[in-house]
């Protein structure tokens, strides 16, 4: 009996340990001095967080590093632990400001934040510890700041100087900060700014695809012999629709930059936030346009293959099979064209395709495929290249060439010729679109000459009495 319920209660802990992570929103202290940091904190049990997205913005703070902490509770036998993960928020001046509503992604699950209200008050002078004896009271003087030079720059990132027309130009602005320099740096109602900044960079004469990314992340990179940390602040890739230039203005960012005290002490605000503006060189990418060609204004340009398939090799006359021409490769997918018909073949039927695309966007390349798939019927037997009867011109800009995607397989209708199918698909107009309707009753050949006698009886009624009542009138 003893051992039953050891094995019930072991049951119960082991399915209270793995039923499933448990998370809650925590908010800091909602009134604070200037000199010390608002928190929201996000708690999970039993599993650590891995991958934590949308601690949101607050205007009036900075957002600043982060803190994960654990506490182990221990319940008779059961031992839970909850992890605390806390992102910090540096106040940028005295006032109250509004926390929106939120919403956190913890491992894929959502927890929502609810809106606060914080106020910021003046910093708050450090106590002394009470004694027995009465201490004199203790004053702190005045932090004296000096200005660090960091190592930082803002730069707008184009790879490619000269292009063609349709070809892709990688663009992307990145924010370089030596480690050194970490701690002098945040920034600064980024929402706001990188909107603008985006607006800047438009082209009218660019067909744009933006490479959307969840959250700023961090990369570490050497740039010469010294360590750095680069964020990446947008990315998209441009294609030239015209041969006019791309003119990429020189845009700004401001930051927070941080004083640091001269004497950093436990009693006073050892840093103090002020602002500085950084700024990227303008850029201008020439734009060429493609050499002559008869379809010059209609041909895709990348570097692309073909992928070919054919549910059936050998059809029989009136029977259907499916064809695949998939376009692969680097550039503009989704404006990609359908193959070129070279001729209509009286031995098949070829009907409109489907069309299915698919694309990826990473590290500045658009890459993916558009699948054109055809309904066939075979009308006549004998053999079909597709070669015939499709082709897909395009501009390769790396051997600045035009170059041309031809199929390889061939279709075989077999069978005798159906000589009465030909009249069946054939349209007879709109004569037999009323059958349906009409009534199939047969009238018989005298039917308008009865009608016709009808018609001079009533007459001759309708006249024999007007001249009576003439007759009667004028007597």
């Amino acid at each position: 009996m003893k051992k039953g319920i050891a094995v019930f209660c072991w049951i119960l802990l082991w399915a209270g340990t793995c039923w499933g992570q448990t998370l809650s929103i925590e908010y800091g202290p909602a009134t604070i001095p200037i000199d010390q940091y608002f928190t929201i904190s996000v708690k999970a049990s039993p599993n650590k967080p891995a991958k934590v997205e949308g601690f949101p913005e607050v205007e009036g703070f900075q957002k600043s590093t982060r803190q994960l902490s654990s506490s182990t509770y221990k319940t008779g036998e059961q031992i839970t632990v909850v992890y605390t993960l806390t992102q910090r928020y540096a106040p940028l001046k005295e006032g109250e400001f509004n926390v929106k509503p939120f919403t956190l992604t913890v491992d894929g699950k959502t927890v929502a934040g609810k809106a606060i209200k914080v106020k910021v008050g003046p910093p708050q002078p450090v106590k002394p510890a009470q004694d027995s004896l009465p201490a004199a009271p203790l004053v702190a003087p005045a932090p004296e700041f000096v200005d660090v030079k960091e190592n930082a720059f803002l730069t707008l990132y184009v790879p490619k100087k000269r292009v063609f027309v349709g070809e892709s130009v990688p663009v992307s602005l990145w924010f370089y900060v030596a480690d050194t320099d970490l701690g002098l740096l945040d920034f600064y109602q980024f929402e706001t700014q990188i909107m603008d900044i985006v607006r800047q960079l438009k082209q009218r004469s660019a067909w744009e695809e933006v490479l959307e990314q969840q959250e700023i992340q961090p990369e570490k990179i050497k740039v010469g012999d010294k360590a750095f940390t680069r964020f990446k602040l947008y990315e998209s890739v441009l294609f030239p629709i015209t041969a006019q230039a791309l003119q990429f203005p020189g845009v700004q960012l401001q930051m927070v930059k941080y004083k640091v005290a001269k004497n950093p002490s436990l009693l006073t605000q050892n840093r103090l936030p002020e602002y500085k503006t950084y700024s990227t060189a303008p850029q201008s990418i020439a734009v060429q346009p493609l050499p002559p060609h008869p379809l010059k204004d209609q041909v895709p340009v990348g570097v692309f293959r073909l992928q070919e398939q054919l549910s059936r090799n050998a059809i029989s006359v009136n029977q259907n099979g499916v064809y695949q021409f998939k376009v692969e490769g680097e550039g503009n997918i989704g404006a990609l064209p359908p193959p070129h018909t070279l001729w209509a073949s009286s031995g098949i039927e070829i009907y409109p395709p489907e069309v299915r695309q698919y694309k990826n966007a990473a590290n500045g390349r658009i890459s993916g495929g558009k699948t054109f798939r055809y309904f066939i019927v075979g009308r006549h037997p004998g053999t079909y290249p597709f070669k015939t009867l499709f082709q897909w011109v395009y501009f390769n800009p790396v051997t600045a060439r035009y170059d041309t995607l031809q199929p390889k397989l061939t279709l075989r209708v077999r069978g005798q010729e159906d000589q009465n199918a030909f009249i069946r698909a054939q349209d007879v107009g709109n004569f037999y679109d009323i059958i349906e309707n009409e009534s199939n009753t047969l009238a018989g050949l005298d039917h308008m000459q009865e009608a016709r006698r009808y018609t001079n009886i009533a007459l001759a009624v309708v006249l024999v009495v007007a001249l009576f009542i003439f007759i009667k009138k004028n007597s």
